[in-house]
């Protein structure tokens, strides 16, 4: 195994991208991850969108700054919580990967689409680009607030579609600030997270910490799952929400939010 001294695992939304504009607006960060890769560093991507999304918002606009694409090989981008993820080869080649048995019966995401088409067109869309898990997300410049009274009303109908679904799959519904997703019950970021040890392995790569970045806190389980696989960890936290509980391992705050809170944290490391 080769000895490296850290790795980075980034959330998207909200840590790379900006998590109103959906894009990125610091992209000095990813010069830093760059700079991680030629130095053998590996760096993890976790979030729930879908490779599609991630490859144009963030992979594309990566790979145009990356001068020797053999540098690839220590990045990985890990989408739909852990269903789907990006590896590149020796040549940097991208390669995709899919974890089809966890995904959602067929049958059921044809209802979700049907539903969400006939009752809830206006103010939210189904998202075709996912592989392995069923996504509805509120429509770009739609008023949040209607939007939430919407998601409420379908959330009620989601969960009684999941609770007659005869598939024998663990499902389950996870709704967030603009989108409510059908998921396996298995995937999430720590899921996510035991995807990138295996692959680290794989590599011959074990890094000595690990540095995880979210914005929410359901971006803390990045850190948990590390922590119980008996790794250093430190939680990079850029987002808004003030973290009540304690954890065992260290937790960043910069003085800056989201990118800028993002770009504040990697000058420093």
């Amino acid at each position: 195994m080769k000895t490296v001294d850290r790795m980075l695992i980034m959330d998207v939304d909200g840590v790379i991208t900006d998590p109103k504009e959906k894009r990125i607006t610091e992209p000095e960060i990813l010069d830093e991850i760059v700079k991680r890769l030629e130095k053998g560093e590996p760096v993890g991507l976790n979030t729930g969108r879908s490779l599609v999304w991630m490859i144009d918002r963030v992979i594309n606009p990566l790979l145009e700054k990356v001068k020797d694409k053999k540098t690839l090989k220590n990045f990985f981008a890990s989408g739909e919580k852990g269903g789907t993820w990006i590896t590149f080869d020796g040549n940097g080649e991208m390669q995709h990967h899919k974890d089809g048995s966890i995904s959602v019966p067929e049958s059921l995401q044809d209802k979700v689409r049907n539903l969400i088409n006939s009752e809830f067109s206006e103010s939210m869309f189904y998202d075709e680009t996912k592989e392995t898990m069923i996504s509805t997300e509120m429509k770009d410049g739609y008023p949040i607030e209607e939007y939430s009274n919407h998601q409420i009303i379908l959330n009620e109908k989601l969960q009684k579609l999941v609770d007659e679904d005869s598939s024998g799959k663990p499902l389950k519904v996870d709704p967030t600030t603009i989108a409510t997703d059908i998921e396996n019950k298995h995937v999430g970021k720590g899921f996510a997270v035991e995807r990138m040890i295996e692959w680290l392995k794989n590599l011959g790569i074990e890094p000595q910490r690990f540095v995880t970045f979210g914005d929410s806190l359901s971006d803390i389980p990045m850190a948990e799952k590390l922590r119980s696989l008996n790794k250093k960890v430190e939680l990079a936290f850029v987002g808004k929400s003030e973290i009540k509980k304690s954890f065992p391992f260290p937790i960043i705050r910069p003085k800056k939010f989201f990118g800028k809170g993002t770009l504040e944290v990697l000058r420093s490391l």
